[in-house]
């Protein structure tokens, strides 16, 4: 963690950094450190869907489900082959969808869950 701050201290442009820091954050369980840091580096380069996955995954952490969905939809965004998203996004939405009731969302969680599926498939054929 001391390398990346003074990476940062050095470079505050350095997005990869503030990701990192995020990670080690994440793992251990400081999630409003690792959601600054990974919004920091959304912050430097917001073209990175994995800065947009890994503060979606915070979010969830924290119980924020809906802007988790909405990080996980700009991962998607940036990078549609993003399969771990796409799986991210299926849960999310089918639990938002079975405690609401809301048709439109559980069938939203399905395609995601078969976009998952499908770039699984082609990895795994690899």
């Amino acid at each position: 963690m001391a390398a990346y701050r003074r990476a940062i201290a050095g470079r505050p442009d350095l997005a990869d950094a503030h990701n990192n820091l995020g990670r080690l954050h994440h793992d251990r369980r400081e999630l409003s450190d690792a959601e600054s840091c990974y919004r920091l580096a959304i912050c430097v380069d917001p073209q990175i869907a994995l800065y947009w996955f890994n503060l979606g995954v915070a979010l969830e952490d924290q119980g924020r489900s809906a802007e988790s969905i909405a990080a996980y939809e700009r991962a998607i965004e940036l990078d549609p082959g993003s399969a771990d998203a796409h799986f991210n996004l299926s849960r999310l939405l089918e639990l938002c969808g079975r405690r609401a009731g809301d048709e439109v969302l559980l069938r939203r969680a399905v395609r995601h869950l078969v976009r998952y599926r499908d770039l699984t498939r082609v990895s795994r054929a690899r």
